[in-house]
């Protein structure tokens, strides 16, 4: 839903200059900069136009003298006109204390009417929402009480935002403005514009609060009971609450008030998976498919739910589905990948080259990597070849297990016959179950591993045991925030004695420094991962063991056979089935949540885990000892 778009005024701003002629200037001043804007403005009043545009253009600048000559050969006209359109071009020069002083002036000298027709042309024929975003915090001085400056204001920040934003308009305190934006426009009135409670609802998602987003959800769906954009929206909050079969409650009510939207049914079969309802879901994703066959989130689900329980024949071709997206970027490797080369489709291979490559999250392409070689022989044996093109923060470590492994970003890709998402390797391979084998198949750097026990050694010589630490994955996952780990929950974990973590996840400083002044021993050394995966292989490889969510670090603890504590949220991953056992890395552990949200007795099982480590180690150093007393004479 688009809220860039305003209705027209009745009639446009009364200006001596038309406006066509002011947004060619601020056209040229955006796009060419101050010489060639006054330039043009030269050869308009040249022309007839009035000089003082060019006047308004040197004023912007501060070049006054310059702005005193040629005013003196223009008609004189209303001040605040001519303050809109210097705030107008300051505000394109970047010059944004300008830009407000002049947009005060100009909401002062003028009826509020006229200002409102000014900013409207700004929003819908200038796309100036900057500029527009300056005049609207002016007018809502004048006018508090009206809702469209605080909605209008909200559209012209979020155009900013996603336009890459100027002076700072797409960081933290231009969002925060956004939002207390929506929150003014709708507490003065909700019916100010349709668009208005979703993107007030959505803009309460990014600081997650549920209770607002669930009260400006239910107001709407009481105007709307059919309106099953805002139901999903109230049901994504209620799963954020751990309440998924308030959540299925709620889209069950949206289909009974508009039946047959393949999306509501999908969501119920999705929020009936997070209650574990799994022969319940698998039944009402059938049915939402069976609304629209061509629906991919219903088609994914079902796969992950015959995956999960093992009827791989059927899943892995289901899976396929996923290629099927449409709101890929074009940078995306899917998208680059579509564009360079066929996908395979089983075609001969004699002569040819195949690319796998990266697809979907770090952990998928570990997780998958492992099957690589098995395809690899089959298209030698064809008299081809396979090319491994993997992110470059996986190259460095993956080509040391299958060395024809070329990165996405560094190439050179050349110029493959065919390619093939690295996801689809068990459907062309017909994997089964049974075939999994939970053995270590990659390797980290040996030299870096002897240089990071030595650092680790000198960081802390007193430890019993050094622990890597993952308490949250990627923000983009769709389920980041069920398989993350609030970091006060984590308190008793980080209680223990004589135990050191290190935090794996770049980007997470800030988090760190808050543990370390609470005394707790937490380091982040990430600053010292230059090689991606490869120096966080090298990195865990110098650990005693890992303790992780359910992200990449625990498919690469795994894949190295390293010592892993996986932490699962109660559904978790297909991979992981529904209970502590997975064949997938014989050296991980699983803790699952007896209940959503229940991390605490997760945490604690994980704590005992580790001190019966530490118990183990001192065991095996006494029995050491005692083995080869020391020799006395």
């Amino acid at each position: 839903m688009s809220d860039s778009a305003l209705a027209a005024p009745a009639a446009l701003i009364n200006v001596t200059t038309p406006l066509e002629t002011v947004h060619l200037l601020w056209s040229v001043l955006r796009e060419e900069g101050h010489h060639a804007a006054v330039l043009r403005a030269a050869e308009l009043a040249a022309a007839g136009v009035t000089w003082q545009l060019h006047a308004d253009l040197h004023a912007s600048a501060g070049r006054f003298e310059e702005a005193y000559h040629s005013a003196s050969q223009a008609q004189a006209e209303a001040g605040g006109a001519r303050h809109a359109r210097l705030a107008l071009f300051a505000d394109a020069l970047a010059r944004a204390e300008v830009a407000r002083h002049h947009s005060e002036i100009a909401v002062a000298a003028q009826p509020l009417a006229t200002t409102l027709e000014w900013i409207v042309w700004l929003i819908n024929g200038c796309g100036a929402h900057s500029a527009a975003a300056h005049m609207l915090r002016a007018y809502r001085q004048r006018a508090p009480h009206d809702a469209r400056a605080p909605w209008w204001l909200a559209i012209s920040l979020g155009a900013l935002g996603a336009a890459g934003g100027a002076g700072g308009a797409s960081g933290p305190g231009a969002r925060e403005e956004r939002r207390a934006a929506l929150a003014s426009a709708y507490s003065l009135d909700p019916a100010v514009d349709p668009a208005l409670p979703l993107q007030f609802v959505l803009a309460l998602r990014e600081v997650r609060d549920w209770t607002a987003v669930e009260h400006v959800c239910r107001e709407a769906l009481a105007r709307n009971p059919a309106d099953a954009e805002m139901a999903w929206q109230l049901s994504h909050a209620q799963w954020q609450c751990n309440d998924a079969a308030a959540a299925e409650a709620t889209m069950r009510a949206a289909n009974a008030a508009s039946p047959g939207n393949a999306d509501v049914l999908a969501a119920i079969g999705f929020y009936l998976c997070e209650q574990a309802r799994y022969e319940d879901s698998a039944a009402m994703l059938r049915e939402a498919l069976a609304v629209n066959p061509h629906a991919v989130t219903p088609a994914v689900d079902l796969a992950d739910l015959d995956l999960r329980h093992g009827a791989w024949a059927s899943g892995w071709k289901r899976f396929e589905a996923r290629l099927a997206r449409d709101d890929r970027e074009p940078n995306n490797i899917v998208s680059v990948m579509a564009r360079l080369c066929p996908r395979w489709q089983g075609e001969a291979l004699a002569g040819k080259t195949l690319v796998v490559h990266s697809e979907l999250g770090n952990g998928d392409d570990i997780h998958m990597v492992r099957y690589v070689p098995q395809l690899a022989d089959r298209v030698r044996q064809e008299g081809g070849r396979l090319v491994l093109c993997v992110r470059k923060s996986l190259h460095a470590l993956l080509t040391r297990f299958y060395a024809d492994c070329v990165s996405i970003e560094d190439g050179p890709l050349g110029a493959p016959d065919y390619s093939l998402p690295i996801m689809s390797l068990p459907l062309v391979l017909d994997l089964q179950p049974e075939q999994v084998r939970g053995d270590a198949y990659l390797h980290a750097d040996p030299d870096k591993v002897s240089a990071w026990r030595e650092q680790l050694r000198r960081q802390a010589p007193q430890a019993r045991l050094h622990v890597g630490l993952v308490w949250a994955g990627s923000p983009t996952h769709r389920r980041d925030e069920k398989r993350s780990i609030a970091r006060a929950t984590l308190e008793p974990l980080l209680s223990l004695a004589d135990v050191i973590f290190y935090s794996l996840t770049p980007g997470r400083a800030a988090d760190v420094a808050v543990l370390t002044a609470q005394g707790y021993s937490v380091c982040d050394m990430t600053a010292q991962y230059h090689a991606g995966f490869d120096d966080v292989a090298a990195h865990l490889g110098a650990l005693d063991a890992l303790v992780t969510v359910d992200s990449a670090p625990l498919h690469l603890g795994g894949a190295l056979g390293r010592p892993v504590l996986a932490m699962l949220d109660h559904v978790s991953h297909w991979a992981w089935g529904n209970e502590e056992a997975q064949p997938w890395y014989d050296s991980v552990e699983l803790f699952r949540q007896p209940e959503p949200g229940h991390w605490a007795p997760v945490i604690e099982r994980v704590t005992a885990r580790l001190q019966a480590l530490m118990a183990a180690g001192a065991t095996s150093k006494e029995s050491s000892h005692a083995a080869h007393p020391a020799v006395t004479g």
